[in-house]
């Protein structure tokens, strides 16, 4: 998370600037590393795709560990829009708007501060018994 953490950052430090575009890909990195950063405390191969939010959210429900059906909806669409507009956004293949940008910005730090949470939450429960083995 650590990286995830410094990437957003640089993500507040380039919407002050006011560079959406920049702003708006590192949004998506804040996200897409939020999600492999817990695929990978939980031991579990790492995606090939710069959104991991479906592939975490299976796993997290796999060990009981949802947040509402609203949230989850809400980070599934964040996750493949910010993905969608990951490359043409940092190309310039596009012009990311300063609304569009922050919506980004507090989609990535929502995300983040939920992975911080449940980082903790993966940490202080107890292993499964087939781990125990």
């Amino acid at each position: 998370m650590t990286e995830a953490r410094l990437i957003a950052e640089d993500m507040q430090r380039n919407l002050g600037l006011a560079r959406w575009n920049l702003a708006a890909r590192r949004a998506q990195e804040v996200v897409e590393l939020s999600c492999k950063g817990l695929l990978n405390e939980m031991g579990l191969e790492q995606v090939r795709t710069h959104d991991a939010a479906e592939r975490l959210i299976g796993a997290l429900r796999e060990r009981g560990l949802e947040p509402d059906d609203e949230f989850l909806k809400w980070f599934v669409s964040m996750s493949a829009r910010l993905a969608e507009l990951r490359a043409p956004a940092f190309y310039h293949e596009i012009a990311v708007s300063g609304s569009e940008s922050e919506i980004a910005a507090e989609a990535a730090s929502r995300i983040l501060e939920f992975a911080g949470k449940t980082l903790k939450t993966l940490r202080n429960s107890p292993p499964d018994a087939s781990q125990e083995l």
